[in-house]
């Protein structure tokens, strides 16, 4: 199993300035998936944020949504960004699961 990001389509530039791209998580070239990510306005272009991540009922459970976020921190290193921040909605607990075992700690709840 190889489990890659490929771009959906070209960076996009937000009116506050934040740029975000969503790519197709796929599976030996198969589409599984979407995981968005982009900037954090509030934190200017230093601070990424996994924005959302998708995996298609049918491929979970086989560690593909955890490697879709790990790609998707090495694509914002690779736009600059020394922050990272990912947003989890609240009745989501397997999210939170994901974010905690990826190190992640909570900051805020909105």
């Amino acid at each position: 199993m190889t489990t890659t990001l490929r771009p959906t389509g070209p960076i996009q530039q937000g009116a506050d300035g934040a740029q975000f791209r969503t790519y197709d998580v796929c599976d030996n070239g198969r589409p599984v998936g979407a995981v968005e990510i982009g900037t954090d306005p509030g934190f200017g272009t230093k601070a990424g944020v996994l924005r959302s991540l998708r995996i298609d009922e049918s491929r979970r459970r086989r560690g593909r949504g955890t490697i879709a976020a790990l790609a998707a921190e090495e694509v914002l290193r690779g736009w600059g960004c020394t922050r990272m921040t990912v947003l989890v909605p609240a009745d989501d607990p397997a999210g939170h699961a994901l974010a905690t075992t990826l190190g992640y700690t909570e900051r805020s709840r909105n």
